[in-house]
Parts: structure tokens; C-alpha cells; sequence
């Protein structure tokens, strides 16, 4: 009898997770979007990388994240609607691509080695 009802119970809170709304799931994955950006060029000296932020991700606008390397995140407009930003890419690009080549053995590469956005 006491089996029973504890395969009962188990059957009822494996129903109950299994049945939870993916909405409901969801609830403690917030986002971190850019509600607004700067229309300001950053100086590239402080960037470490970037990351693109996309409305179909779930973001309310498009915008380009970067990071500095004392860990801040920055917002700006798509790399489409500023010319600096689509420079910034371009070279904190280039730098990682030198970086790896030179197995981030350069003193300017030791803080990409790890970086994760």
C-alpha cells in the first residue's frame, strides 16, 4: 500500500514537471538587451569583443554589444546604420584572428584567450 502510494506521488510530480508551459519555463531566462545605444564611437583601445543582439532573438531592436576589457557591456547601433561600429567589427576581428594564429601568446591576446560574452 505504501509503495503504491509513493509510485503515485512520483508519477504525479513527474506529470507536473513534464506538463509545465514552456512559457512558464522560460520566466527565469531573462535576456539582455540594448533598449537604447549610443550614437557615440567607442574607442577601440578598450574593447575586448562583440556580440550581435538580433530582434529575432527576442530583443526589441537590433544593436551590436560590446565589452570592454574592465567587463562592461556597451550598446550601439547595427554595424548597417554606423560606419564605426562596422570598423570596430572589422577590427576586433582582424585581432582575433591574429590572436589565435599566434595562440594568444601576445600580451594584447592573453584577455581573449578565455572570453566568454
Amino acid at each position: 500500500m505504501a509503495s503504491a502510494l509513493i509510485s503515485a506521488m512520483i508519477l504525479c510530480a513527474l506529470a507536473l514537471i513534464l506538463c509545465s508551459s514552456p512559457a512558464e519555463a522560460q520566466v527565469d531566462l531573462a535576456l539582455d538587451c540594448c533598449l537604447k545605444f549610443s550614437q557615440k564611437s567607442i574607442p577601440k583601445h578598450v574593447l575586448l569583443t562583440y556580440r550581435k543582439q538580433l530582434k529575432v532573438d527576442g530583443c526589441p531592436r537590433d544593436a551590436v554589444v560590446f565589452k570592454t576589457r574592465k567587463g562592461l557591456k556597451l550598446c550601439a547601433p547595427p554595424a548597417e546604420q554606423e560606419q564605426w561600429v562596422k570598423e570596430m567589427i572589422k577590427f576586433l576581428d582582424t585581432r582575433l584572428k591574429k590572436c589565435k594564429e599566434n595562440k594568444f601568446h601576445e600580451k594584447r591576446c592573453h584577455d581573449l584567450k578565455n572570453v566568454s560574452f
